[in-house]
């Protein structure tokens, strides 16, 4: 368990790869959204759903940019390539819970503060 930092670093780089892949693919569906919106190919109400793939991007973009994964946070886990296992003690579970929340909060306010952009802006 030579790479696991509590409340900074739970994944490896395997992990980090294939969170900036769902990143950049959840960004690519945030831009079809906003761009069929700005097209008016999309009523109105439903440029909100932009919302969710911003969210999940910014969510994945942070958890690969500091290698770190909220899920196994949650789960009180790590993962480096083969090495896996449990976080051993309670205080880097608070740790790791904590970053993951502030991880999800930063993601949710910037999605929604582009998604009510967009709304305001059409």
């Amino acid at each position: 368990m030579t790479d696991y930092q509590p409340g900074r670093c739970n994944i490896g780089s395997e992990q980090r790869r294939r969170r900036a892949r769902v990143a950049a693919l959840a960004f690519l569906a945030a831009a079809a959204v906003g761009a069929a919106y700005v097209a008016g190919a999309l009523p109105g109400p439903l440029v909100l759903a932009v919302f969710v793939p911003l969210a999940v991007g910014f969510e994945w973009a942070f958890q690969a940019h500091e290698s770190f994964c909220v899920r196994l946070a949650l789960a009180g886990r790590y993962a480096f390539g083969d090495d896996r296992g449990e976080v051993p003690d309670a205080a880097s579970r608070r740790a790791d819970r904590l970053y993951g929340a502030k991880i999800t909060a930063v993601s949710v306010l910037l999605a929604g503060a582009l998604t009510a952009a967009l709304a305001f802006a059409g």
